[in-house]
């Protein structure tokens, strides 16, 4: 696994100063996930940390800052990025079994939600999307934030922009470069083509032979 200076933590801002005592019984409180990734540093101060369960690969490159749990399988690529610090929730995110943050990829915001099987490409950007299970963002695509909803099994494809409240319904394909601003535009959007279908799966089976070979190697 890699060196634990890569996984930063970050504070929690409560609404009022808590004491040391104040911070360990409000921690007490909280749901098994909070308490997973949250601990009380000595000055009272509640800090979250990137907990990484067994069978996860992260490349060395990658930086990962706050309070987030990756599952089981999942991989994280060179010099992709999880960046939690504009995240004031106690919940942590959740990136789903066997979903993969691609090379250079940028997950940022408040974002809470990364469901399992998703493809985050090179160079996409998740800004405080939810994203369900088997969604896919390829390169350079990008879901904004503000109730942005990717359903599940939707592919964006290369280049694409879902902006803000959007909610792409299950199993719809943003074509390559297509801007989706309201509704209307994401609820026309046409069903993944079987050939893209292809491309996600392909992508799946690369991701999960990368995450092997890497932890084989040490």
């Amino acid at each position: 696994m890699r060196p634990a200076d890569y996984l930063k933590p970050f504070p929690l801002f409560p609404e009022k100063p808590l004491s040391y005592t104040e911070a360990c019984d409000w921690l007490q409180d909280q749901p098994e996930d909070v308490r997973r990734v949250t601990y009380v540093d000595p000055d009272g101060v509640l800090m979250q940390k990137p907990v990484i369960e067994e069978g996860t690969y992260v490349d060395p490159s990658a930086l990962l800052i706050g309070g987030m749990i990756l599952r089981s399988g999942c991989y994280i690529g060179p010099q992709a990025v999880i960046r939690l610090d504009e995240n004031n929730v106690a919940e942590p995110l959740i990136l789903g079994v066997e979903s993969n943050i691609q090379d250079f990829a940028l997950v940022h915001s408040n974002t809470t939600k990364i469901g399992e099987r998703v493809i985050v490409a090179h160079q996409a950007i998740v800004h405080g999307a939810v994203i369900e299970d088997d969604a896919a963002l390829y390169i350079q695509a990008v879901a904004d934030g503000g109730g942005t909803v990717i359903g599940k099994g939707s592919f964006l494809n290369q280049g694409s922009y879902v902006g803000k409240g959007v909610k792409i319904p299950p199993g719809r394909h943003v074509e390559p470069g297509r801007t989706i601003l309201t509704q209307a535009e994401a609820d026309a959007l046409p069903a993944v083509p079987e050939a893209i279908e292809q491309i996600r799966l392909h992508v799946l089976e690369l991701n999960k032979l990368h995450v092997k070979r890497h932890l084989e190697l040490g």
